[in-house]
């Protein structure tokens, strides 16, 4: 069991808190600069018999094994500086996909360091199975490793160690597979609008075959047979519905798509 502290009230930081605090672990404190979110994070934490403790204060933190920095990428820089009384045991970690774990360095009182990154987007007003999230570990020391590792493991989850570049590799790749995936549904959305629903069949079987094979075998449509007609008809559409949006990218995709089945 480990005594965890949470830096930020947030989607990961609610998430963790439940999720640590299930698997038998104990959350004490929960600290951020709005203390009525901390608070109310606390109270969620009281749900799971844990009594975490609330602050606004970097340095009020009590003893704890690992504390999560679970802020806004931009913040975490921030945070990690004004932390001025760590213990040299405790493991500091972020939780961001984009950030290096060497933003610790910066303060020299920091001694041990690392990053606990899901590679999931979190939502606190939506139900986890923690045990779905994959995490993307590293740490400054193998024992730091190790540390985060078995705490992995007793969410139950599936885990890497890697680097912060494979990490960073990783992030960017999701943003293709969550957010880009999520700006094309929003243009299906519009054009198909209101039978969207009718296009998750599709949606979900092409995602299934991507994943059981390669995307590349998976790939079907007119851009792939160079069928330049159906192309034309389907831009005709767009122009005629006023979908110069949906034109411009459905031009450009259809385009490399062409382009990489040649």
């Amino acid at each position: 069991m480990y005594r965890i502290s949470i830096i930020g009230a947030g989607n990961v930081a609610t998430q963790f808190a439940i999720a640590f605090q299930k698997a038998g672990h104990q959350v004490v404190c929960i600290c951020n600069r709005n203390l009525e979110k901390a608070e109310q994070l606390c109270r969620i934490v009281g749900r799971y018999k844990g009594k975490a403790i609330c602050t606004s204060d970097y340095n009020a933190i009590p003893q704890s094994d690992i504390v999560f920095i679970c802020v806004a990428d931009s913040a975490i820089e921030g945070v990690a500086a004004n932390i001025c009384t760590p213990s040299d045991s405790t493991v500091y970690v972020h939780t961001s996909g984009a950030t290096k774990m060497d933003v610790f360095q910066a303060n020299p009182a920091i001694k041990r360091y690392g990053v606990f990154y899901p590679l999931m987007t979190l939502s606190k007003n939506k139900n986890l199975d923690i045990k779905m999230v994959p995490f993307l570990l590293e740490a400054s020391d193998k024992s730091g490793e190790e540390m985060l590792s078995a705490l992995v493991k007793s969410l139950k989850a599936e885990y890497n160690i890697c680097s912060s570049q494979k990490r960073l590799q990783m992030h960017t790749a999701a943003v293709f597979t969550t957010n880009f995936v999520n700006y094309m549904l929003t243009l299906a959305y519009d054009i198909a609008n209101p039978d969207f629903t009718f296009l998750l069949p599709s949606a979900i079987e092409a995602v299934r075959k991507a994943f059981l094979q390669t995307p590349m075998s998976a790939q079907t449509g007119p851009a792939l047979r160079k069928d330049m007609k159906t192309l034309e008809n389907h831009m005709q559409l767009l122009q005629e519905k006023g979908f110069t949006e949906h034109l411009e990218i459905y031009r450009t995709l259809s385009e490399h798509i062409i382009k990489r089945y040649s």
